[in-house]
């Protein structure tokens, strides 16, 4: 570099590189980099809580209408299509959803269940206990869920002896017990494809009478499943009492609403918020919508008046229990 002395001569200035301007070049560097990945970390762990809040926490939109909804005691629900709309709107999401089980009836999967293995609700093979109430002639999930790890414990009133020693699970894991409100007995007329018709007497009895004959009254049920045909309606209100529904993490219900098919249309609106009303109560423990599947059978089927359309009042849902109780 040359500058204009005061002679007027040119004069040459050397730049001399000393160990202290190397250190202090570093540290720029360095001080800069660390500034930046200071701000990519934070960007990282913005997109962590973010997907972390998606996966394990409720929408919060929807949940604020659920709790608006709630506060109209049903008053939101004008006609049909608002129930179902509304139970097919998820209320919190599954990223590692599996299914097990199923058999193909009509060139559909069906009985199959789903199961939520993200890491709040996972169950663990080495402490997981089922419970799964209404099997029929298909022990394909039961026998999956205890190929996982799981200690599974089937009861169906209905089925014959035999269906259950062809599965995988020990026979002791089976129980001739349905689940109601109350204990009796009833007597099922099974009727087979073969044309073979055979009585059934099966108990049924309370969930708490069933987890203590089993002593199981200090062990969690970690995966409830429930298909025990309309009785849910019973049922479901007498479990949110009393911690009846501590420990269980998922809890798999296939929901039965075929009374409006053959109700009066006065009374189908009436029926659809007493329903809705029971299902409120398990948003109320924490219990949100995570899957929803209607099932297509042609007898479950209501055909909306005037239109040429149906809907499908047999569904399967899986509830995560994760949310806020409220």
């Amino acid at each position: 570099m040359l500058m204009t002395g005061g002679e007027g001569r040119m004069a040459r200035i050397h730049c001399k590189i000393t160990p202290l301007s190397v250190y202090l070049v570093v540290l720029a560097m360095y001080s800069t980099l660390m500034m930046l990945a200071c701000l990519e970390n934070e960007e990282l762990n913005r997109v962590a809580r973010e997907q972390k809040q998606k996966t394990a926490a409720p929408l919060q939109d929807d949940m604020a209408i659920v709790r608006d909804r709630r506060s109209q005691h049903g008053k939101w629900l004008r006609t049909v299509d608002d129930f179902f709309k509304r139970m097919g709107t998820l209320e919190t999401t599954c990223s590692k959803m599996v299914s097990l089980g199923g058999t193909y009836c009509r060139r559909a999967l069906d009985n199959n269940k789903v199961v939520c293995l993200d890491e709040d609700v996972t169950l663990k093979s080495t402490n997981c206990t089922v419970y799964s109430f209404g099997i029929g002639a298909d022990t394909t999930f039961d026998d999956q869920m205890s190929h996982y790890g799981c200690d599974v414990f089937m009861f169906d009133p209905t089925v014959n002896q035999e269906t259950i020693v062809s599965t995988n699970l020990k026979n002791e894991r089976f129980h001739l017990l349905g689940l109601d409100i109350f204990r009796y007995n009833r007597t099922h007329m099974n009727e087979y494809p073969d044309g073979k018709k055979e009585n059934v007497t099966g108990e049924f009895d309370t969930y708490d009478n069933i987890r203590r004959r089993l002593g199981h009254e200090s062990r969690h049920v970690h995966y409830l499943k429930m298909d025990i045909e309309n009785t849910e309606w019973r049922v479901l209100p007498n479990l949110v009492e009393g911690g009846r529904l501590e420990g269980v993490r998922q809890l798999a219900i296939e929901i039965h609403t075929m009374d409006i098919i053959t109700a009066p249309a006065h009374q189908v609106l009436p029926l659809l918020r007493q329903y809705w009303q029971v299902l409120e109560r398990l948003t109320r423990l924490g219990f949100l919508r995570a899957w929803y599947r209607p099932n297509l059978v042609l007898e479950t089927l209501y055909y909306v008046p005037g239109e040429n359309r149906t809907i499908a009042t047999c569904f399967e849902v899986l509830y995560l229990r994760r949310g806020p109780v409220y």
